[in-house]
């Protein structure tokens, strides 16, 4: 019986509906408390250096996903690359591939599908 119910999940929509956005979430979540970290790492006088790190390891990971964004819209004119740019800085990315994903969104000029723009995403992450 559990078998028959883990199967039934694994080939439900709702199962992988479930799943990624439980994993947009914990990334949203997961960039909140990053700045919150920072900005009480700067209060304090000897960890000004471990914000910085911090920062740059956050800057980097924006970066690369800039250019997964361009590489995967370069077919697209200007104004779709500046907002999934944005989307990209305002750190909604997770969220918005988790609802692509989750809708079976296609997009004919994009260089990816859905699904392997978040799986890149999530790696670079």
């Amino acid at each position: 019986m559990v078998t028959l119910a883990n199967n039934l999940l694994k080939d439900s929509i709702w199962d992988m509906v479930y799943r990624v956005s439980v994993g947009a979430a914990l990334s949203t979540i997961d960039t909140a408390t990053d700045i919150y970290v920072i900005t009480t790492y700067y209060e304090s006088p000897e960890l000004i250096g471990q914000a910085n790190v911090l920062i740059s390891m956050i800057s980097a990971n924006i970066f690369v996903q800039l250019v997964i964004v361009i590489g995967n819209y370069k077919n697209k004119s200007t104004a779709v690359k500046l907002k999934e740019m944005l989307i990209t800085l305002l750190f909604l990315r997770p969220a918005v591939d988790a609802y692509r994903v989750s809708t079976n969104h296609e997009d004919e000029g994009a260089t990816v599908d859905s699904l392997i723009e978040l799986i890149i995403n999530k790696v670079s992450a």
